[in-house]
């Protein structure tokens, strides 16, 4: 599972586009680029992996919690559930403003 997250990270073309948009403007221009790129992107690659690990870890944590509460699983789809028909009726009601 591992692997396929990997290689499907690494061949996503919107990260190629941030790292291309976003990164330049961080490199300074006495030093390598390659390096300085290289270093960016690993420090990247360190911290998604230590929030993604504090998020996954909170999860767990809390995952047995919300099981014995039934009535948070309630809840929670009633509240995903009027948040979408809010946006939906948001939507309808101010329409497209290009179209005017």
């Amino acid at each position: 599972m591992f692997r396929d997250g990997f290689v499907v990270a690494l061949l996503n073309p919107k990260t190629t586009l941030f790292f291309a948009a976003f990164l330049p403007q961080f490199l300074s221009p006495e030093v390598s680029p390659v390096y300085q790129s290289m270093a960016l992107g690993a420090l990247f690659v360190a911290i998604a992996a230590l929030t993604d690990s504090a998020y996954a870890l909170a999860a767990g944590a809390v995952a047995p919690a919300l099981a014995r509460a039934g009535g948070v699983r309630r809840v929670g789809r009633w509240l995903g559930g009027s948040a979408f028909i809010g946006l939906g009726v948001f939507t309808a009601l101010t329409g497209s403003r290009g179209a005017r």
